[in-house]
């Protein structure tokens, strides 16, 4: 049962998720689950200790391989690109578990435990992976970068690019690491140019059905796609189940418009967010991308944009875009923090994007209070370790 949930959460998602459908997958009775677990949200819980163990197991195997290696900090970028690539691609239905982690809304202590399982569990790696390659004190980095990297790898476009352009995103790490200038990403400049080029075309839908997608978006932010439902959008926008109905039919023709108006959301709030930070100082930029980062912890939306795309192949147009249009306006804050430096390459600004994008992932369980002066504190330290 515990495997059902796993397997599951790799091919359906937390929506997927019921006790009916773990019954069939793991042939056997639904009273069974009440029976061995309680309830299915224990169930949940367990399956969730259950994936972080078979990843620490894969984490210790991965140390293991560097017995005898000689500290060379030259060598962390082939381990950093192999690392994500073999988590994404070998251990896929590890890799879906934490990230439907991270969506699960289970509150309280169990809820707590389960999703700082999976940040003590790769702080621990990364720790003893950077001390091994002499970057003990960079580890906290590393694992920022990693955190949202190994989340993008799960998309997937051309599997020789995507492979090339993960090389040149962990060269930038390691550069950013050791103090070194960032490397030309000719590959992530390609692919780059492929999704301005190949940018999908929105539909456009006429007054009602933006209404619906609008909603529809709202619903994923605030509790995932298992909160989307004709009668939850219905009730959303004041119109009738049958209107809704009428507009988008399936449950997937609500989902598809939801993810769209979520990643048209997304791109003009930061955008937008971007062009009102002032840049007279760097503390006032800080400042600003404290603020929007802190207003972001508990918010679904891209979460699910990412996860959808990477297992649904009708949105895969989406992928593109998401995976190498990132830092259209991470250029402009980092030349805003280091006024006095060149400008950002495009993977710099990518590097930027990426560890901006982890904060309110890794800061998600932190009282209210707690959160924005620790987010500033840990773009602080990027900034003044660049």
């Amino acid at each position: 049962m515990l495997n059902a949930v796993i397997d599951l959460w790799e091919s359906g998602g937390n929506e997927v998720v019921s006790a009916r459908q773990v019954s069939a997958n793991a042939a056997v009775p639904v009273s069974s689950i009440y029976h061995h677990f309680g309830s299915l949200e224990q169930l949940l819980v367990l399956a969730q200790e259950q994936a972080q163990a078979c990843a620490r197991d894969w984490c210790e195997t991965r140390l293991d391989q560097l017995a005898g290696f000689s500290a060379d900090a030259r060598a962390f970028a082939p381990f950093f690109a192999a690392t994500i690539d073999d988590w994404v691609h070998q251990q896929r239905r590890l890799a879906f578990a934490w990230r439907e982690g991270q969506m699960l809304r289970i509150d309280g202590e169990p809820g707590m435990q389960m999703r700082l399982g999976w940040r003590q569990l790769w702080a621990a790696f990364w720790q003893e992976a950077c001390d091994r390659f002499g970057l003990g004190d960079r580890a906290w980095l590393a694992e920022h970068l990693f955190e949202n990297e190994s989340f993008v790898h799960m998309i997937g476009w051309h599997r020789a690019v995507d492979r090339a352009g993960l090389d040149e995103f962990a060269r930038g790490v390691s550069a950013w690491m050791s103090g070194e200038p960032v490397p030309p990403a000719p590959w992530r400049d390609f692919a780059r140019t492929e999704a301005l080029r190949a940018t999908p075309v929105m539909p456009s839908h006429d007054g009602t059905t933006s209404r619906i997608a609008a909603a529809t978006a709202a619903l994923i932010e605030e509790a995932g796609p298992s909160g989307v439902t004709h009668r939850a959008v219905a009730e959303r926008t004041d119109l009738t189940l049958g209107v809704v109905s009428h507009k988008l039919r399936t449950k997937t023709d609500l989902l598809q418009a939801g993810y769209e108006a979520v990643y048209l959301t997304a791109v003009i709030r930061l955008r937008e967010h971007t062009s009102t930070i002032s840049p007279a100082t760097a503390d006032a930029t800080l400042d600003g991308l404290a603020d929007f980062m802190s207003q972001s912890l508990r918010g679904q939306g891209v979460h699910a944009l990412h996860l959808a795309v990477a297992r649904d192949p009708a949105l895969r147009p989406f992928g593109l875009q998401l995976r190498y249009l990132r830092g259209m306006t991470s250029g402009s804050l980092l030349a805003m923090l280091r006024p006095d430096r060149a400008e950002p390459s495009h993977l710099e600004a990518a590097l930027l994007s990426s560890f901006l994008s982890s904060l309110p992932r890794m800061h998600a369980d932190d009282a209210p209070g707690d959160a924005r002066p620790r987010i500033r504190q840990a773009i602080e330290n990027m900034v003044s370790l660049l």
